[in-house]
């Protein structure tokens, strides 16, 4: 059965309008929970990401995704890159997404992090060229780098979409709080978007004790460190982060 998301966007064309983080984020964890059911706080592994959105339905419009992790991948100019999402107008509602096996055979968290990456890009950016013989949409990710930080509005968006399926807000700040507490780590009020009415990581923490957490909770999600020290300081998580 396919999944359904929605998202404000414009009917004509089906391209999003101009969304908040929060609202990306709330569509990834939509999705989610469509993967997770009740375990919705449990890691989510790359073969169930890729089992279920096979089919989507993304405001109206039916998505097929083909996923090929069998290739090589490479840019216009022949340098390898991490994934590609394209759609092609001799196959009208399919979105095509190939993530480089030399490239991440040997991390899987890039691996997954490439996966949901792409997908975020199914969601936003594939429904606008569906169906339509004049347009063919094509994105790369060209490094692990890219995952983390870029100033391109539709790479951004990937990346928080991406951020909030592996790592959302509540289940992230549920962990570091029972491993804080475990360490005696001291911890602050300040506004955050995670577990309401719950305390942050307070600044001043030793680095040692907060490398350690860090690493425990990328081990819990199947990310890198970099990956859970960012999405700390995006959900507002240490004290004075956001």
């Amino acid at each position: 059965m396919a999944i359904d998301l929605n998202y404000p966007h414009v009917a004509a064309t089906g391209a999003p309008r101009l969304l908040r983080d929060e609202a990306v984020w709330a569509v990834a964890l939509r999705l989610r929970r469509a993967i997770l059911g009740d375990q919705a706080d449990a890691a989510l592994a790359a073969g169930a990401i890729v089992a279920v959105t096979s089919e989507l339905v993304i405001n109206g419009r039916e998505v097929a995704t083909a996923w090929d992790f069998a290739n090589a991948v490479h840019d216009t100019l022949g340098r390898p890159v991490l994934g590609a999402c394209e759609t092609d107008p001799d196959a009208p509602g399919v979105a095509y997404v190939s993530v480089n096996h030399e490239m991440v055979a040997h991390r899987p968290d890039i691996a997954l992090s490439t996966i949901a990456h792409e997908l975020g890009h199914i969601v936003f950016d594939v429904p606008p060229a569906l169906g339509r013989a004049d347009r063919r949409y094509r994105s790369v990710t060209a490094a692990p780098d890219s995952l983390v930080r870029s100033t391109n509005a539709s790479e951004r968006r990937a990346n928080e979409f991406m951020g909030a399926l592996l790592v959302p807000p509540v289940p992230l700040h549920t962990r570091l709080l029972a491993l804080a507490r475990s360490e005696r780590m001291r911890l602050a009020r300040a506004p955050h978007l995670g577990r309401p009415a719950s305390p942050v990581l307070a600044r001043d923490n030793a680095p040692e004790a907060m490398a350690g957490i860090v690493a425990a909770v990328a081990g819990d999600f199947g990310v890198s460190d970099r990956f859970i020290a960012v999405r700390m300081q995006r959900y507002g998580l240490v004290a004075g982060g956001r």
